[in-house]
Protein backbone atom coordinates (compact mmCIF):
# COMPACT_ATOMS: atom_id res chain seq x y z
CA UNK A 1 0.00 0.00 0.00
CA UNK A 2 1.37 3.38 -1.01
CA UNK A 3 0.83 6.58 0.97
CA UNK A 4 1.03 10.26 0.15
CA UNK A 5 4.75 10.96 0.42
CA UNK A 6 4.27 14.58 1.50
CA UNK A 7 1.98 13.57 4.35
CA UNK A 8 4.42 10.88 5.40
CA UNK A 9 7.18 13.48 5.55
CA UNK A 10 5.00 15.81 7.61
CA UNK A 11 4.22 13.01 10.06
CA UNK A 12 7.90 12.11 10.23
CA UNK A 13 8.86 15.72 11.02
CA UNK A 14 6.26 15.89 13.79
CA UNK A 15 7.45 12.58 15.27
CA UNK A 16 11.10 13.61 15.08
CA UNK A 17 10.36 16.89 16.85
CA UNK A 18 8.37 15.12 19.58
CA UNK A 19 11.12 12.54 20.19
CA UNK A 20 13.88 15.14 20.21
CA UNK A 21 12.03 16.96 22.99
CA UNK A 22 11.86 13.74 25.04
CA UNK A 23 15.48 12.62 24.83
CA UNK A 24 18.85 14.09 25.73
CA UNK A 25 21.74 14.62 23.35
CA UNK A 26 23.61 11.54 24.61
CA UNK A 27 20.73 9.07 24.21
CA UNK A 28 21.70 5.79 22.56
CA UNK A 29 20.02 4.64 19.37
CA UNK A 30 18.20 1.78 21.13
CA UNK A 31 16.37 4.22 23.39
CA UNK A 32 15.61 6.49 20.42
CA UNK A 33 14.06 3.54 18.58
CA UNK A 34 11.99 2.58 21.62
CA UNK A 35 10.75 6.15 22.05
CA UNK A 36 9.75 6.31 18.40
CA UNK A 37 7.93 2.98 18.71
CA UNK A 38 6.00 4.18 21.75
CA UNK A 39 5.10 7.40 19.94
CA UNK A 40 4.06 5.51 16.80
CA UNK A 41 1.93 3.18 18.93
CA UNK A 42 0.16 6.10 20.65
CA UNK A 43 -0.39 7.93 17.37
CA UNK A 44 -1.61 4.81 15.56
CA UNK A 45 -4.04 4.01 18.37
CA UNK A 46 -5.51 7.50 18.17
CA UNK A 47 -5.62 7.18 14.40
CA UNK A 48 -7.41 3.84 14.61
CA UNK A 49 -10.08 5.40 16.80
CA UNK A 50 -10.72 8.12 14.25
CA UNK A 51 -10.71 5.70 11.31
CA UNK A 52 -13.20 3.40 13.07
CA UNK A 53 -15.54 6.29 13.87
CA UNK A 54 -15.22 7.59 10.30
CA UNK A 55 -16.56 4.27 8.98
CA UNK A 56 -19.98 4.86 10.50
CA UNK A 57 -22.50 5.88 7.87
CA UNK A 58 -26.16 6.85 8.03
CA UNK A 59 -28.28 4.33 9.89
CA UNK A 60 -32.08 4.03 10.27
CA UNK A 61 -33.89 4.88 13.48
CA UNK A 62 -34.57 1.20 14.14
CA UNK A 63 -33.20 -2.22 13.12
CA UNK A 64 -34.31 -5.81 13.56
CA UNK A 65 -32.98 -7.52 16.67
CA UNK A 66 -31.78 -11.14 16.70
CA UNK A 67 -34.90 -12.02 18.70
CA UNK A 68 -37.06 -10.84 15.81
CA UNK A 69 -38.32 -7.70 17.50
CA UNK A 70 -37.44 -4.09 16.67
CA UNK A 71 -34.40 -2.45 18.27
CA UNK A 72 -34.50 1.34 18.62
CA UNK A 73 -31.60 3.75 18.17
CA UNK A 74 -30.15 4.65 21.56
CA UNK A 75 -27.66 7.34 20.62
CA UNK A 76 -23.93 6.69 20.57
CA UNK A 77 -22.13 4.56 23.09
CA UNK A 78 -18.48 4.10 23.96
CA UNK A 79 -16.72 0.81 23.31
CA UNK A 80 -13.17 -0.37 23.94
CA UNK A 81 -11.17 -2.92 21.95
CA UNK A 82 -7.60 -4.15 22.17
CA UNK A 83 -5.67 -3.67 18.96
CA UNK A 84 -2.06 -4.09 17.86
CA UNK A 85 -1.66 -0.49 19.07
CA UNK A 86 -3.04 -1.18 22.54
CA UNK A 87 -6.39 -0.21 24.03
CA UNK A 88 -8.55 1.89 21.73
CA UNK A 89 -11.81 3.58 22.76
CA UNK A 90 -14.35 4.76 20.20
CA UNK A 91 -18.00 5.84 19.98
CA UNK A 92 -20.59 4.38 17.62
CA UNK A 93 -24.34 4.22 17.00
CA UNK A 94 -26.08 1.77 19.33
CA UNK A 95 -29.49 0.08 19.24
CA UNK A 96 -31.38 -1.43 22.16
CA UNK A 97 -34.18 -3.97 22.16
CA UNK A 98 -36.87 -3.45 24.80
CA UNK A 99 -38.07 -7.03 24.29
CA UNK A 100 -34.90 -9.08 25.00
CA UNK A 101 -32.91 -6.25 26.61
CA UNK A 102 -29.92 -6.75 24.37
CA UNK A 103 -28.09 -4.24 22.28
CA UNK A 104 -26.21 -4.14 19.01
CA UNK A 105 -23.97 -1.91 16.94
CA UNK A 106 -24.07 -2.20 13.12
CA UNK A 107 -20.56 -0.75 12.96
CA UNK A 108 -19.15 -3.38 15.33
CA UNK A 109 -20.77 -6.11 13.27
CA UNK A 110 -19.54 -4.72 9.96
CA UNK A 111 -15.93 -4.30 11.13
CA UNK A 112 -15.82 -7.53 13.13
CA UNK A 113 -15.26 -5.70 16.41
CA UNK A 114 -16.25 -7.15 19.78
CA UNK A 115 -16.07 -4.62 22.64
CA UNK A 116 -13.70 -5.74 25.36
CA UNK A 117 -12.02 -8.22 22.99
CA UNK A 118 -9.08 -8.22 20.58
CA UNK A 119 -9.33 -6.87 17.07
CA UNK A 120 -8.89 -9.44 14.28
CA UNK A 121 -5.36 -8.16 13.65
CA UNK A 122 -4.27 -8.58 17.25
CA UNK A 123 -6.07 -11.93 17.54
CA UNK A 124 -4.13 -13.24 14.55
CA UNK A 125 -0.75 -12.12 15.91
CA UNK A 126 -1.42 -13.60 19.36
CA UNK A 127 -2.70 -16.83 17.85
CA UNK A 128 0.47 -17.19 15.77
CA UNK A 129 2.61 -16.66 18.87
CA UNK A 130 0.50 -19.22 20.70
CA UNK A 131 1.07 -21.92 18.09
CA UNK A 132 4.79 -21.25 18.02
CA UNK A 133 5.63 -21.32 21.73
CA UNK A 134 4.12 -21.74 25.20
CA UNK A 135 1.39 -19.31 26.18
CA UNK A 136 3.56 -17.85 28.95
CA UNK A 137 6.48 -17.25 26.60
CA UNK A 138 4.15 -15.95 23.91
CA UNK A 139 2.83 -13.41 26.43
CA UNK A 140 6.37 -12.17 27.09
CA UNK A 141 7.16 -11.96 23.38
CA UNK A 142 3.93 -10.08 22.70
CA UNK A 143 4.81 -7.50 25.34
CA UNK A 144 8.28 -7.04 23.86
CA UNK A 145 6.92 -6.63 20.34
CA UNK A 146 3.70 -4.72 21.00
CA UNK A 147 4.78 -2.62 24.00
CA UNK A 148 1.83 -3.58 26.17
CA UNK A 149 1.02 -6.52 28.45
CA UNK A 150 -1.02 -9.43 27.15
CA UNK A 151 -1.96 -12.20 29.57
CA UNK A 152 -1.22 -15.89 29.06
CA UNK A 153 -4.95 -16.61 29.01
CA UNK A 154 -5.54 -14.06 26.26
CA UNK A 155 -2.94 -15.77 24.08
CA UNK A 156 -4.49 -19.13 24.90
CA UNK A 157 -7.96 -17.87 24.00
CA UNK A 158 -6.86 -16.54 20.62
CA UNK A 159 -4.86 -19.66 19.77
CA UNK A 160 -7.68 -22.00 20.71
CA UNK A 161 -10.12 -19.75 18.84
CA UNK A 162 -8.28 -20.49 15.61
CA UNK A 163 -8.19 -24.19 16.44
CA UNK A 164 -11.94 -24.17 17.04
CA UNK A 165 -12.43 -22.45 13.70
CA UNK A 166 -10.40 -25.18 12.01
CA UNK A 167 -12.43 -27.85 13.81
CA UNK A 168 -15.66 -26.18 12.66
CA UNK A 169 -14.42 -26.14 9.06
CA UNK A 170 -13.51 -29.81 9.27
CA UNK A 171 -16.95 -30.65 10.65
CA UNK A 172 -18.54 -28.92 7.67
CA UNK A 173 -16.22 -30.85 5.32
CA UNK A 174 -17.32 -34.13 6.91
CA UNK A 175 -20.96 -33.25 6.42
CA UNK A 176 -20.29 -32.44 2.78
CA UNK A 177 -18.30 -35.65 2.30
CA UNK A 178 -21.25 -37.66 3.63
CA UNK A 179 -23.69 -36.04 1.20
CA UNK A 180 -23.85 -38.28 -1.86
CA UNK A 181 -25.76 -35.77 -4.00
CA UNK A 182 -23.28 -32.99 -3.27
CA UNK A 183 -20.39 -35.29 -4.14
CA UNK A 184 -22.03 -36.22 -7.45
CA UNK A 185 -22.45 -32.56 -8.38
CA UNK A 186 -18.85 -31.88 -7.38
CA UNK A 187 -17.52 -34.77 -9.46
CA UNK A 188 -19.26 -33.55 -12.62
CA UNK A 189 -17.59 -30.14 -12.39
CA UNK A 190 -14.19 -31.26 -11.09
CA UNK A 191 -11.16 -30.74 -13.32
CA UNK A 192 -8.62 -33.55 -13.41
CA UNK A 193 -5.06 -32.90 -12.27
CA UNK A 194 -1.94 -34.49 -13.66
CA UNK A 195 0.55 -36.29 -11.47
CA UNK A 196 0.48 -37.88 -8.05
CA UNK A 197 -0.64 -36.77 -4.64
CA UNK A 198 0.76 -38.38 -1.52
CA UNK A 199 -0.81 -39.03 1.84
CA UNK A 200 0.91 -40.05 5.05
CA UNK A 201 -0.51 -40.80 8.49
CA UNK A 202 1.08 -41.28 11.90
CA UNK A 203 0.45 -40.77 15.58
CA UNK A 204 2.31 -39.15 18.48
CA UNK A 205 1.37 -39.20 22.15
CA UNK A 206 0.78 -35.88 23.92
CA UNK A 207 0.44 -35.16 27.67
CA UNK A 208 -2.96 -34.53 29.22
CA UNK A 209 -3.70 -34.17 32.91
CA UNK A 210 -3.20 -37.69 34.24
CA UNK A 211 -2.71 -39.51 30.94
CA UNK A 212 -1.15 -39.51 27.50
CA UNK A 213 -3.28 -39.61 24.34
CA UNK A 214 -2.37 -40.26 20.73
CA UNK A 215 -2.65 -37.30 18.40
CA UNK A 216 -3.27 -38.79 14.97
CA UNK A 217 -1.80 -36.69 12.18
CA UNK A 218 -2.36 -36.66 8.42
CA UNK A 219 -0.43 -34.90 5.69
CA UNK A 220 -1.37 -34.46 2.03
CA UNK A 221 1.49 -33.36 -0.22
CA UNK A 222 3.07 -33.48 -3.64
CA UNK A 223 6.59 -34.67 -4.47
CA UNK A 224 8.95 -33.01 -6.92
CA UNK A 225 12.28 -34.11 -8.33
CA UNK A 226 15.25 -31.98 -7.34
CA UNK A 227 18.18 -31.29 -9.65
CA UNK A 228 21.43 -31.46 -7.65
CA UNK A 229 23.78 -28.52 -8.13
CA UNK A 230 26.81 -30.82 -7.92
CA UNK A 231 27.13 -34.13 -9.78
CA UNK A 232 27.45 -37.22 -7.59
CA UNK A 233 30.93 -38.66 -7.31
CA UNK A 234 29.69 -42.24 -7.05
CA UNK A 235 27.70 -44.56 -9.26
CA UNK A 236 24.10 -45.40 -8.51
CA UNK A 237 22.01 -44.54 -5.50
CA UNK A 238 23.12 -45.39 -1.99
CA UNK A 239 20.99 -47.67 0.13
CA UNK A 240 18.32 -45.56 1.85
CA UNK A 241 19.01 -42.41 -0.22
CA UNK A 242 16.32 -40.50 -2.11
CA UNK A 243 17.77 -37.04 -1.85
CA UNK A 244 16.54 -36.14 -5.31
CA UNK A 245 12.89 -36.12 -4.19
CA UNK A 246 11.32 -33.41 -2.06
CA UNK A 247 7.84 -32.93 -0.60
CA UNK A 248 5.97 -29.67 -1.24
CA UNK A 249 2.55 -28.08 -0.65
CA UNK A 250 2.05 -29.88 2.64
CA UNK A 251 -1.41 -29.73 4.23
CA UNK A 252 -1.68 -31.01 7.81
CA UNK A 253 -4.69 -32.30 9.74
CA UNK A 254 -4.83 -33.82 13.21
CA UNK A 255 -7.14 -34.91 16.01
CA UNK A 256 -7.34 -37.13 19.08
CA UNK A 257 -9.84 -39.75 17.98
CA UNK A 258 -10.22 -43.46 17.48
CA UNK A 259 -9.08 -44.62 14.05
CA UNK A 260 -12.60 -45.05 12.69
CA UNK A 261 -13.52 -41.45 13.52
CA UNK A 262 -10.20 -40.14 12.22
CA UNK A 263 -11.02 -41.90 8.95
CA UNK A 264 -13.85 -39.42 8.43
CA UNK A 265 -11.32 -36.58 8.61
CA UNK A 266 -9.05 -38.47 6.22
CA UNK A 267 -11.86 -38.75 3.69
CA UNK A 268 -13.27 -35.25 4.21
CA UNK A 269 -9.86 -33.58 3.91
CA UNK A 270 -9.24 -35.60 0.74
CA UNK A 271 -12.39 -34.13 -0.77
CA UNK A 272 -11.32 -30.66 0.36
CA UNK A 273 -7.84 -31.08 -1.17
CA UNK A 274 -9.33 -32.64 -4.34
CA UNK A 275 -7.23 -35.77 -3.91
CA UNK A 276 -9.53 -37.70 -6.25
CA UNK A 277 -8.76 -35.26 -9.07
CA UNK A 278 -5.15 -36.47 -9.32
CA UNK A 279 -4.11 -39.24 -11.67
CA UNK A 280 -2.69 -41.28 -8.81
CA UNK A 281 -2.88 -41.39 -5.02
CA UNK A 282 0.07 -42.76 -3.05
CA UNK A 283 0.25 -43.49 0.67
CA UNK A 284 3.59 -43.76 2.46
CA UNK A 285 3.43 -44.60 6.17
CA UNK A 286 4.78 -46.98 8.77
CA UNK A 287 3.25 -50.41 9.25
CA UNK A 288 0.59 -49.49 11.82
CA UNK A 289 -2.48 -51.63 11.16
CA UNK A 290 -4.96 -48.79 11.76
CA UNK A 291 -3.33 -46.72 9.02
CA UNK A 292 -3.59 -49.33 6.31
CA UNK A 293 -7.10 -50.32 7.33
CA UNK A 294 -8.19 -46.71 6.73
CA UNK A 295 -6.29 -46.50 3.45
CA UNK A 296 -7.89 -49.72 2.23
CA UNK A 297 -11.35 -48.53 3.28
CA UNK A 298 -11.27 -45.07 1.71
CA UNK A 299 -8.63 -45.43 -1.04
CA UNK A 300 -8.61 -49.08 -2.18
CA UNK A 301 -6.92 -48.18 -5.49
CA UNK A 302 -4.10 -46.16 -3.96
CA UNK A 303 -0.47 -47.24 -4.15
CA UNK A 304 0.55 -48.43 -0.68
CA UNK A 305 4.17 -48.09 0.46
CA UNK A 306 5.55 -48.91 3.91
CA UNK A 307 8.17 -46.38 4.86
CA UNK A 308 11.65 -47.70 4.10
CA UNK A 309 13.20 -46.32 7.27
CA UNK A 310 10.67 -47.95 9.58
CA UNK A 311 11.10 -51.24 7.76
CA UNK A 312 14.90 -51.11 8.02
CA UNK A 313 14.80 -50.38 11.77
CA UNK A 314 13.73 -53.97 12.48
CA UNK A 315 17.12 -55.25 11.32
CA UNK A 316 19.55 -53.51 13.69
CA UNK A 317 18.27 -55.14 16.92
CA UNK A 318 18.66 -58.56 15.30
CA UNK A 319 22.27 -57.93 14.30
CA UNK A 320 23.17 -56.51 17.70
CA UNK A 321 21.50 -59.33 19.63
CA UNK A 322 23.13 -62.00 17.48
CA UNK A 323 26.66 -60.63 17.10
CA UNK A 324 26.98 -57.72 19.51
CA UNK A 325 26.73 -54.01 18.82
CA UNK A 326 29.33 -52.49 16.45
CA UNK A 327 31.02 -55.80 15.68
CA UNK A 328 32.28 -56.61 12.16
CA UNK A 329 29.88 -59.57 11.95
CA UNK A 330 26.90 -57.38 12.85
CA UNK A 331 27.93 -54.76 10.30
CA UNK A 332 28.37 -57.34 7.55
CA UNK A 333 25.02 -59.01 8.18
CA UNK A 334 23.18 -55.72 8.53
CA UNK A 335 24.65 -54.34 5.30
CA UNK A 336 23.54 -57.41 3.38
CA UNK A 337 20.03 -57.47 4.89
CA UNK A 338 19.51 -53.73 4.27
CA UNK A 339 20.60 -54.15 0.64
CA UNK A 340 18.10 -56.97 0.17
CA UNK A 341 15.37 -54.83 1.71
CA UNK A 342 16.32 -51.86 -0.49
CA UNK A 343 15.87 -54.05 -3.54
CA UNK A 344 12.49 -55.25 -2.32
CA UNK A 345 13.70 -58.84 -1.89
CA UNK A 346 11.54 -59.40 1.15
CA UNK A 347 11.67 -63.18 1.17
CA UNK A 348 15.47 -62.97 1.09
CA UNK A 349 15.33 -60.57 4.04
CA UNK A 350 13.07 -62.97 5.93
CA UNK A 351 15.47 -65.83 5.16
CA UNK A 352 18.42 -63.74 6.38
CA UNK A 353 16.57 -63.05 9.62
CA UNK A 354 15.61 -66.70 10.11
CA UNK A 355 19.19 -67.79 9.50
CA UNK A 356 20.10 -66.27 12.86
CA UNK A 357 17.45 -68.25 14.76
CA UNK A 358 20.15 -70.26 16.55
CA UNK A 359 21.17 -67.08 18.37
CA UNK A 360 18.54 -67.22 21.11
CA UNK A 361 18.91 -63.55 22.24
CA UNK A 362 17.92 -62.51 18.72
CA UNK A 363 14.76 -64.64 18.49
CA UNK A 364 12.26 -62.07 19.86
CA UNK A 365 13.54 -59.48 17.38
CA UNK A 366 13.52 -62.02 14.54
CA UNK A 367 9.90 -62.99 15.24
CA UNK A 368 8.86 -59.34 15.30
CA UNK A 369 10.66 -58.53 12.04
CA UNK A 370 9.42 -61.60 10.19
CA UNK A 371 5.82 -60.84 11.17
CA UNK A 372 6.22 -57.24 10.02
CA UNK A 373 7.79 -58.18 6.68
CA UNK A 374 5.33 -60.98 5.91
CA UNK A 375 2.35 -58.74 6.64
CA UNK A 376 3.64 -55.80 4.55
CA UNK A 377 5.52 -57.58 1.76
CA UNK A 378 3.44 -56.08 -1.06
CA UNK A 379 4.04 -52.62 0.37
CA UNK A 380 7.83 -53.14 0.30
CA UNK A 381 8.52 -53.62 -3.39
CA UNK A 382 11.11 -50.88 -3.07
CA UNK A 383 13.08 -51.57 -6.25
CA UNK A 384 9.93 -51.23 -8.39
CA UNK A 385 8.70 -48.22 -6.42
CA UNK A 386 12.01 -46.41 -6.90
CA UNK A 387 12.18 -47.35 -10.56
CA UNK A 388 8.74 -45.78 -11.06
CA UNK A 389 9.76 -42.61 -9.23
CA UNK A 390 7.86 -43.03 -5.98
CA UNK A 391 9.03 -41.55 -2.71
CA UNK A 392 9.45 -44.45 -0.26
CA UNK A 393 10.22 -42.53 2.93
CA UNK A 394 7.63 -41.02 5.28
CA UNK A 395 9.86 -38.22 6.52
CA UNK A 396 7.13 -35.70 5.74
CA UNK A 397 4.70 -37.10 8.31
CA UNK A 398 7.54 -37.71 10.78
CA UNK A 399 8.35 -34.03 10.46
CA UNK A 400 4.68 -33.14 10.93
CA UNK A 401 4.50 -35.07 14.20
CA UNK A 402 7.66 -33.35 15.41
CA UNK A 403 6.46 -29.90 14.41
CA UNK A 404 2.99 -30.27 15.92
CA UNK A 405 3.29 -32.70 18.83
CA UNK A 406 6.92 -32.53 19.91
CA UNK A 407 7.76 -28.89 19.21
CA UNK A 408 4.58 -27.35 20.61
CA UNK A 409 2.49 -29.79 22.65
CA UNK A 410 5.21 -31.71 24.50
CA UNK A 411 7.18 -28.78 25.86
CA UNK A 412 8.65 -29.17 29.35
CA UNK A 413 5.95 -29.13 32.00
CA UNK A 414 3.07 -29.09 29.52
CA UNK A 415 -0.19 -30.67 30.72
CA UNK A 416 -3.24 -30.09 28.59
CA UNK A 417 -6.99 -30.44 28.78
CA UNK A 418 -8.37 -32.55 25.96
CA UNK A 419 -10.18 -29.64 24.33
CA UNK A 420 -7.16 -27.35 24.74
CA UNK A 421 -4.64 -29.71 23.21
CA UNK A 422 -6.90 -30.50 20.23
CA UNK A 423 -7.62 -26.82 19.55
CA UNK A 424 -3.95 -25.84 19.82
CA UNK A 425 -2.87 -28.76 17.62
CA UNK A 426 -5.41 -27.87 14.95
CA UNK A 427 -4.38 -24.22 15.09
CA UNK A 428 -0.72 -25.13 14.62
CA UNK A 429 -1.59 -27.50 11.78
CA UNK A 430 -3.50 -24.69 10.05
CA UNK A 431 -0.54 -22.32 10.50
CA UNK A 432 1.93 -24.86 9.09
CA UNK A 433 -0.46 -25.55 6.19
CA UNK A 434 -0.57 -21.83 5.32
CA UNK A 435 -4.34 -21.87 5.91
CA UNK A 436 -4.25 -19.40 8.82
CA UNK A 437 -5.68 -16.38 7.03
CA UNK A 438 -8.74 -18.34 5.87
CA UNK A 439 -9.87 -18.84 9.50
CA UNK A 440 -11.88 -16.56 11.74
CA UNK A 441 -11.41 -17.52 15.39
CA UNK A 442 -14.45 -18.83 17.25
CA UNK A 443 -15.20 -17.74 20.83
CA UNK A 444 -18.23 -17.67 23.05
CA UNK A 445 -20.92 -15.38 21.69
CA UNK A 446 -20.76 -11.82 22.96
CA UNK A 447 -24.02 -10.06 23.90
CA UNK A 448 -24.50 -6.51 25.13
CA UNK A 449 -26.72 -6.04 28.17
CA UNK A 450 -28.64 -2.76 28.44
Amino acid sequence: MEFNINRVRQIAEIMAKEVCEKISSGTEIEQIELTLRELAKAAAGAGLQKVIEAQEGPYPAEVTCACGQTAQADGKRKAVVWSVFGKVAYRRRYYGCAHCHRGQSPLDKRLGLKPGESTPGLASLLGILGVETSFAEASQLAERFLLFRVSDNTVRKQTEGYGKAQAQAEMEWKQFADDIKSLEVRERSMEKRAGRIYGSLDGAHVPLHGEWRELKTLCWYEVQAMHPSHPKDHHGQGVGEQNHLQARNMKYYCDIQEAEQFGRLLWASAIQEQVDAYEETVFVSDGAVWIWNLVQKYFPNAVQIVDWYHASQYLSPIAEAAFGAHTPQAHEWLTQARSELWEGQIQDVIHSCHSLWSYSPARPFIEKAMGYYNHNEKRMDYARFRQQGYLIGSGTIESACKQIAAARLKRAGARWTLSGVIATAKARAAWLSKAWDSLKPIYSLVSYKL
